[in-house]
């Protein structure tokens, strides 16, 4: 059983849990990425029949930037309106998880709008940096990463940078 330490409604999610659970989400946005690939993809390419040449309505570089944009507002968008909802994505349902308020009960719900926003936004946020020509999908990497193992010397709460911005913790709920 885990620990449950003042501010916390219940014992907190292990580690473990909240990998598992990223990565349960992360297959289905390996799927959405992939379909968004094939999509941006066949925009760019085109025939044009005059010159026989492949032409397209967006350059390589373009490609690359509507695709890292459409993935960051896909995965802030998902984890706001799932965790606004009822507090939990797709993968933390699986393995009996929730964010909640820290110092507040277990809620009913979701968590308040602002919360979900500050949480979605400082988890996955990182990827609008993807943007940046070359550098930019590895500061999405990393700073996502970063803060996802930020929960492992976070103590008493186990939270992550983005729990501490929306003032969140992660909880087991079975």
């Amino acid at each position: 059983m885990g620990v449950q330490p003042p501010g916390a409604p219940a014992p907190l999610a292990e580690w473990w849990q909240r990998l598992v659970a990223r990565i349960i989400d992360g297959v289905i946005f390996g799927i959405l990425y992939t379909l968004i690939t094939i999509v941006v993809s066949l925009l760019a390419v085109g025939y044009d029949s005059a010159t026989g040449l492949t032409t397209g309505i967006l350059s390589g570089f373009l490609v690359g930037l509507v695709q890292y944009l459409l993935l960051a507002l896909l995965y802030v968008g998902y984890d706001f309106f799932m965790t606004k909802m009822n507090g939990q994505t797709v993968g933390k349902m699986v393995m009996g998880i929730k964010v909640v308020p820290v110092g507040a009960g277990m809620p009913p719900g979701g968590l308040a709008t602002d919360a979900a926003l500050k949480r979605a936004a400082g988890t996955w946020g990182w990827y609008f940096l993807g943007v940046i020509p070359f550098i930019g999908p590895l500061f999405g990497v990393i700073g996502t990463g970063l803060n996802g193992a930020s929960q492992l010397w976070d103590k008493p709460l186990q939270q992550t940078f983005a729990d501490k911005f929306a003032n969140t913790v992660v909880v087991k709920i079975k």
